[in-house]
């Protein structure tokens, strides 16, 4: 497609495609996650002007169909003041607006960035009915810019009935058939990390962790899953090389798998011995929580943005240095020492199931929706 693009009408030939294959603008079928229907919309890979329009068109369109009551939009994507005016008209049509600023944003770290950026991305805060953030440092960081309207801080929640270790038969062969599905002998041990590929996550450092204990241990595995970022954005063509090279080059590429994007996230969990996350900039991730209770050792490098949402570091997790070598001497030690890695196992999970049940966040949400869509009711 030349020029910006246009949102597409459904249609059967659409329906076949998948994210990949589909032109931005492209309706895709929905699905269903946890009995909650999921409209999809395909959205240009990289950043821009067209990647804003399609997605907020997108979202007025849904939250403009007929309704039984009131509408609360909650938004997840990265924020930008370009989004104001469509804020504008969700509001104006009587829809509720909360965002979820769930990271720090980049351009806070660079002064003279932080002073050009601050009163736009103010004023785009500010537009909304609520924010919504899983880090105390990050409202700090909202109240310190300005930012006036209502924050609540809502600790990420993790659902138990999903994310726990094997327990039924059934858990076991699905573990043991999606390690056969890659070739993972059953005796391998399986490193595994969840996100997208992309430089701020760190799979470079990951690789390269595991490059450096791949002599002493041959018999382990490296699994990603998340999109390939890496081979899908035209800006990360180079870091999508270096990833290539970093594999081709361990001598084991075999070992290295990358299950892109997947709905049962559990179950890949389930099949791993160690969890790492590698990341520069986050808020509380939930791939942590998640690996934690599903009864994994979790390796977590220093990100800006963490917060004590995930728990301790040194008793709930492991905290490293964000540099290959640390990263690869950890691994060693969870790897050498079943003992301690048993314990981390133990200790985070007890930690998610005393704190961070996602009933008690759905609880508080549910809440808040209600007393936001009071306050849009009253603007019809």
């Amino acid at each position: 497609m030349t020029g910006t693009p246009q949102l597409q009408e459904r249609s059967e030939a659409d329906s076949d495609k998948s994210w990949y294959d589909a032109a931005p603008g492209t309706w895709l079928p929905p699905i269903t996650l946890d009995g909650a229907p999921l409209e999809r919309i395909r959205l240009p890979d990289s950043k821009n002007r067209a990647r804003t329009r399609i997605y907020y068109d997108a979202l007025l369109d849904v939250c403009r169909r007929p309704a039984q009551g009131p509408v609360v939009a909650q938004l997840l994507t990265n924020m930008r003041p370009q989004a104001l005016p469509w804020l504008r008209q969700l509001k104006d049509s009587g829809v509720a607006t909360v965002y979820s600023v769930s990271q720090f944003p980049t351009w806070q770290r660079k002064p003279f960035k932080r002073i050009l950026r601050t009163r736009g991305y103010r004023q785009v805060y500010n537009a909304f009915d609520a924010l919504v953030t899983n880090s105390e440092a990050i409202a700090a960081f909202l109240r310190e810019i300005g930012v006036t309207t209502r924050i609540e801080y809502i600790p990420n929640g993790v659902n138990l009935q999903r994310f726990h270790p094997c327990g039924t038969a059934s858990e076991h062969q699905d573990s043991a058939a999606l390690r056969e599905k890659f070739g993972i002998p059953a005796d391998h041990k399986v490193i595994v990390a969840v996100g997208a590929i992309m430089p701020r996550k760190g799979p470079d450092k990951v690789l390269q962790a595991w490059r450096r204990i791949l002599p002493q241990w041959p018999d382990t595995h490296v699994m990603f899953v998340g999109p390939r970022a890496d081979t899908h954005d035209p800006k990360l063509q180079k870091f999508g090389g270096e990833i290539e090279e970093l594999v081709a080059g361990s001598g084991a590429p075999q070992q290295v798998h990358f299950a892109g994007i997947v709905d049962d996230v559990d179950n890949y969990l389930r099949a791993a011995d160690i969890f790492i996350l590698a990341s520069n900039r986050e808020g509380t991730p939930n791939s942590v929580l998640e690996a934690m209770a599903t009864g994994l050792p979790c390796l977590v490098t220093p990100f800006l943005g963490i917060s004590a949402g995930i728990g301790q570091a040194g008793e709930h997790y492991q905290l490293v240095e964000r540099e290959p070598e640390a990263i690869a001497s950890a691994l060693t030690e969870l790897l050498q020492n079943e003992a301690t890695a048993k314990a981390y196992a133990e200790r985070g999970r007890r930690y998610v199931v005393d704190n961070v049940d996602q009933q008690h966040s759905l609880d508080h949400y549910a809440a808040l929706y209600q007393e936001l869509a009071e306050v849009a009711a009253q603007r019809r």
